[in-house]
C-alpha cells in the first residue's frame, strides 16, 4: 500500500542537506584564499566609489561597443593602482569604480578621457582675466592681441627644447580627425538643455574660424574666446571631450602661476592626436627639477611626428625670435607647449612642473589608451575604514536584534515547534554565509550596507515559510487529527502556499535586480538569494524535522508542545464524532 501523501523518509533528506553544509565549508575552506569571510563593499570596510556618466562628442548614444571598450581600459587602469578587490563594474550608460582602501583616491582620476592631441601655439600664453578687463574697456580692441602669432611674455611659460621637449601622438601631419560636429552644433539630444546650451556657446566663441584670421576681426574674436574661457580653480570646461579637432581652441594651461592663475593660449587645429602613443613612463627630468612623461610612438606615429616637428624647426630658423611651439593638450588643457627648433625623429618627452605623482598619473592614462568616450562624474563617495566598521557593527546589531525578537515570538508562541523554527533560521544562516563568501569569489559579489538590510529583511521572509506550515499543522489537530497524521497532511496543502509565497518574493528581487542601480541590487541580490536557500531549507531541514518530531510523545504535551488549546479542540472534536457514531462520521 502507497504510503499517505506528505510522508517521507526524514534521514535521506537532513543527510543529503548536511553533505551539501559539508561541500560548501570544504569550498570555503580549501579553495581560493581560504579566508573565511564574505567579501565587504565600501560602506562596510572603506574605500572610494566613482559613478562616471558616458557621452559622446556628438550628442549620440554610446554604443555597447564603445561603452565595453572603456570599461575594459578603465579596468586596466584601475589594476595599474595594484590595489587588490577594485572593481570596474558597466551599468547601463554608467560605468561604477569601486577601489577599496587607502588608495580610492585615486579612483577619481580614472575616468579621465585621456585625450591627447598635439596643436600648434598660435599665440599666448595670456592673462584671460586681463582679457577680459581689456574688452571691457575697448570693446575687445586690445593690444594683447596684438600678440598674435608670438609666445607669450609670461615668464612662467612651459619651458621646452627641439629636441628634448615635445609631445607625442598619432595621426597625419597637419592633418585632424574627421568630425561631425561643428562650432555651433548642438546635437547633444541627451543633455540637459543648459548643458547642451554651454557646449554649443563654447563652440561658437573659443573655436571660431575668425581666430585664424587677421585684423580687427580676428583680435575681436580672441579677445571674446579669452572672456569665455573660465581658467578659475574648480572651473568645468563644457568643451572637454567635445571639442572640434578640425578647429582652433582657446585653452587654459594645466599648471598655476606662482599668483595662483592659470594662463591661456590660442591653438591650431590638431596636427596629431593621441592615438597613436604606443607607451609612456614617467622618469626623472634629465635638463632640469621635476619630473617628465616619455612617450613612445607607433612606426606610424615616428614618422609623423619627425615630419611635423621639422616643419615646425624650418619656422623658427626663420624667426628665431619668435620660435614655433607645439602644446600637447590633454583633455582640452595644455599640459605643455614647448618651442621646436630642430626635427624630432623618434620617441619624444612632455616636460613641465610635474611632481612625480603627477607625472605617473599622466603616464598610465596614456599608456593604457583614451577612451572612446568621455565621461562625467555624477556621483563620488569616499568612506572611511572608521566609518565603515561603525556601519558594519551596526548592521549586525540590528541583524541580532531582529533574529532576537523572532526567537523569543516563537517560544512564546510555538514552545517546541518554535525551537524546530529557530533551528531553522540558525540552519539558514549556515547555509547563506558560505555561499556568499563563495559568490565573492566566484563572481565579485560583495556585501554592502544594503545587502546586510536584506539579509535581516530576509530572516522574517523565512520565518513566514513556518508560520504557514506550522499553521496549518495547527487546523489539522483543531480538525481532530493527531500530531503525527496532521503532519504530512499539513505539509501538503502548506507547501503550495510557501512556494507561492516565496515565488512572489522572488520575482520581486529579480523585477529589483534588473531596474536598480548601484547598493540596491546588492539588496534585491540578498533577498532573491535567502528565499531560494528558505525552500531548501524548508524542503529539506524543516518538513523532515517536523516528519521525525511528529513521533516524539512529547508534542502531545499541551503545556510544551505549543498546541495545548487546540489539541484541546480536536480532543473535543473526536469525542463528538465518536458520540454521533459511524454514520455521522461518514457524513451519512
Amino acid at each position: 500500500m502507497a504510503p499517505p501523501a506528505g510522508t517521507i523518509r526524514p534521514g535521506r533528506y537532513l543527510t543529503f542537506f548536511i553533505l551539501i553544509v559539508a561541500v560548501l565549508y570544504g569550498l570555503v575552506f580549501f579553495t581560493g584564499d581560504r579566508e573565511p569571510s564574505p567579501r565587504l563593499g565600501i560602506d562596510l570596510k572603506g574605500g572610494t566609489s566613482v559613478t562616471l556618466t558616458a557621452r559622446t562628442p556628438d550628442g549620440s548614444e554610446p554604443t555597447q561597443e564603445a561603452l565595453d571598450q572603456a570599461r575594459a581600459i578603465i579596468a586596466e587602469r584601475v589594476n595599474g593602482l595594484g590595489v587588490s578587490g577594485a572593481e570596474v563594474v558597466l551599468d547601463g550608460k554608467q560605468i561604477v569604480i569601486t577601489v577599496p582602501g587607502e588608495r580610492g583616491e585615486d579612483a577619481k582620476t580614472l575616468g579621465q578621457t585621456a585625450k591627447l592631441a598635439f596643436r600648434k601655439v598660435i599665440a599666448g600664453p595670456f592673462d584671460p582675466a586681463a582679457a577680459k578687463q581689456q574688452l571691457n574697456q575697448s570693446d575687445g580692441a586690445g593690444d594683447k592681441s596684438g600678440d598674435s602669432g608670438k609666445p607669450g611674455d609670461d615668464g612662467n611659460a612651459k619651458p621646452g627644447d627641439g629636441t628634448k621637449g615635445g609631445s607625442g601622438g598619432g595621426g597625419a601631419a597637419g592633418a585632424a580627425p574627421a568630425s561631425a560636429q561643428d562650432g555651433g552644433q548642438d546635437d547633444n539630444s541627451y543633455l540637459p538643455e543648459k548643458t547642451r546650451k554651454e557646449i554649443a556657446e563654447a563652440r561658437k566663441v573659443r573655436q571660431s574660424k575668425d581666430l585664424l584670421g587677421a585684423g580687427p576681426e580676428a583680435q575681436r574674436a580672441l579677445a571674446r574666446a579669452l572672456q569665455d574661457v573660465d581658467c578659475s580653480e574648480g572651473s568645468k570646461d563644457p568643451l572637454r571631450g567635445n571639442d572640434d579637432p578640425t578647429r582652433p581652441l582657446v585653452a587654459c594651461d594645466q599648471d598655476r602661476q606662482s599668483n595662483g592663475k592659470r594662463l591661456a593660449y590660442l591653438l591650431g587645429p590638431v596636427i596629431l592626436s593621441g592615438e597613436q602613443v604606443s607607451d609612456s613612463t614617467a622618469s626623472v627630468n634629465s635638463d632640469g627639477v621635476g619630473y617628465q612623461v616619455n612617450i613612445t610612438f607607433t612606426g606610424e606615429g615616428n614618422s609623423k611626428w619627425a615630419q611635423i616637428t621639422s616643419e615646425l624647426a624650418k619656422q623658427s630658423s626663420a624667426s628665431p625670435s619668435n620660435p614655433a611651439r607645439v602644446a600637447f593638450v590633454l583633455d582640452t588643457e595644455v599640459v605643455s607647449a614647448p618651442t621646436v627648433t630642430t626635427a624630432i625623429a623618434g620617441n619624444t618627452r612632455i616636460t613641465g612642473n610635474f611632481t612625480q605623482a603627477e607625472a605617473q598619473d599622466l603616464a598610465q592614462v596614456l599608456k593604457y589608451g583614451s577612451l572612446p568616450l568621455s565621461f562625467e562624474t555624477s556621483d563620488a563617495s569616499t568612506v572611511s575604514a572608521t566609518l565603515g566598521l561603525s556601519s558594519l557593527r551596526a548592521g549586525l546589531i540590528a541583524g541580532a536584534i531582529g533574529f532576537g525578537l523572532i526567537v523569543l515570538y516563537s517560544l512564546a508562541y510555538y514552545r517546541l515547534l518554535g525551537v524546530l523554527l529557530i533551528a531553522s533560521l540558525g540552519l539558514t544562516a549556515a547555509l547563506v554565509f558560505p555561499v556568499i563568501i563563495l559568490l565573492g569569489r566566484s563572481v565579485g559579489f560583495t556585501l554592502d550596507i544594503a545587502g546586510i538590510a536584506g539579509l535581516i529583511i530576509a530572516i522574517g521572509v523565512t520565518a513566514d515559510s513556518f508560520v504557514v506550515y506550522f499553521e496549518r499543522i495547527k487546523d489539522e489537530i483543531r480538525g481532530g487529527r493527531s500530531v503525527r497524521s496532521a503532519v504530512p497532511r499539513a505539509w501538503v496543502r502548506s507547501r503550495r502556499t510557501i512556494l507561492s509565497a516565496d515565488g512572489v518574493v522572488l520575482m520581486a528581487a529579480v523585477v529589483l535586480y534588473l531596474l536598480a542601480v548601484g547598493s540596491v541590487k546588492g539588496f534585491a541580490f540578498t533577498i532573491g538569494l535567502t528565499t531560494v536557500l528558505d525552500l531548501v531549507i524548508v524542503f529539506m531541514v524543516t518538513h523532515p524535522m517536523l516528519v521525525m518530531a511528529g513521533k516524539w510523545k512529547i508534542l502531545n504535551n499541551r503545556l510544551l508542545s505549543g498546541l495545548g488549546m487546540v489539541s484541546d479542540i480536536g480532543s473535543s472534536v473526536q469525542r463528538s464524532k465518536r458520540k454521533s457514531g459511524p454514520a455521522a462520521a461518514r457524513g451519512v
